[in-house]
């Protein structure tokens, strides 16, 4: 869970920086499995060797070695097909702070899948035991998604960031974490309290509040694709949300009706002791600081530090609403 965390933490300041495209290319970067720290690592110099699938920038053109290369004249080669330009997109441009914030978030991902692997392990080893199988199943499912995830950044990063990839990227990332809260629902011990007689009142209202809450995640995903567009488009930032389409005005305005929602199915537990009424407080304190985080963005012009706070409340919100629908399901 932590992990997990981390990488949508990473994939946000990724996002603020600008560096989702700071490796063109997907697994490796720039053709290397250690990124390029300097401009002279992926410039063509007469005298360097090249190793098959290596990258370098040319004519503000990516290129790719088909083999081995001793480079001594680029034209030549090139006309000979010993250099072809990368097919996928046409993103030619190194800055070092983009490739290893990039990096770091793709390493980040890929250390992730081993403690899912160590988990899917004992996850089997106890359902062998214990002939208990739902936390075999959560962890299979968690280990797919992380697949799913992966290859969707490979598509992210091929397609240049089409517009809409990234958010089903993001939405993909918070379905691993919700596969995370439904297998530490399934190894904990439930009992019929007083709390679970309150959610079988508002339980209408937690499935309402918890399809707002993603659908205002989705929104916000597509809000800040659209920022992205804006600041390669050169507008300054204090003109940003005057030129924001609509779904900006819905994502201010939708955030009334995700906490009124979310009230409406937590007032009732406020006389609940328990961990119920503990999720209940914490989502009260989310709501209350992504509405401030948002605030800030108006009256500060969306300040970069306070955008993966932002997206990371949001994710919370999301979470904490699936941990009270399993505890819910689980202990009815």
């Amino acid at each position: 869970m932590v992990m997990t965390f981390l990488v949508v933490l990473a994939g946000s300041v990724v996002r603020m920086t600008g560096s989702g495209m700071g490796c063109p290319d997907w697994p490796k970067c720039f053709g290397l499995m250690i990124p390029p720290t300097q401009a002279e690592e992926v410039t063509w110099r007469a005298g360097a060797s090249y190793e098959p699938g290596r990258m370098l920038i040319a004519n503000d053109t990516l290129w790719v070695a088909q083999e081995a290369i001793l480079a001594e004249d680029f034209s030549k080669e090139r006309d000979a097909g010993h250099w072809t330009s990368y097919d996928k997109h046409s993103y030619a441009i190194f800055n070092p702070l983009h490739t290893w914030v990039e990096f770091i978030n793709r390493l980040l991902g890929a250390l992730t899948g081993i403690p899912a692997l160590l988990l899917l392990t004992w996850a089997f080893w106890r359902g062998m035991k214990a002939r208990h199988w739902k936390p075999f199943i959560w962890a299979m499912v968690h280990l797919l998604l992380l697949g799913l995830v992966a290859w969707l950044g490979k598509k992210v990063v091929d397609g240049n960031l089409i517009p809409f990839s990234i958010t089903i990227h993001m939405v993909g990332a918070v379905a691993i974490l919700v596969s995370l809260v439904g297998m530490m629902q399934s190894i904990t011990q439930h009992t019929k309290d007083a709390a679970v007689a309150v959610l079988g009142r508002t339980k209408g209202w937690l499935w309402i509040a918890t399809a707002l809450a993603l659908v205002q995640l989705v929104i916000g995903t597509q809000v800040r694709e659209q920022i992205d567009l804006l600041h390669h488009a050169g507008v300054l930032r204090s003109d940003w949300l005057g030129a924001l389409p609509n779904e900006w005005k819905f994502h201010r305005s939708g955030s009334w009706l995700v906490a009124l929602t979310q009230l409406v199915w937590i007032y009732p537990l406020r006389s609940v002791s328990g961990p119920a009424r503990i999720t209940a407080m914490t989502i009260v304190g989310l709501i209350a600081a992504q509405m401030v985080t948002g605030l800030f963005f108006v009256v500060a012009d969306m300040p970069k530090v306070l955008q993966p706070v932002h997206l990371l409340l949001a994710v919370g919100l999301v979470l904490t609403n699936a941990w009270a629908l399993f505890h819910y399901r689980a202990s009815k």
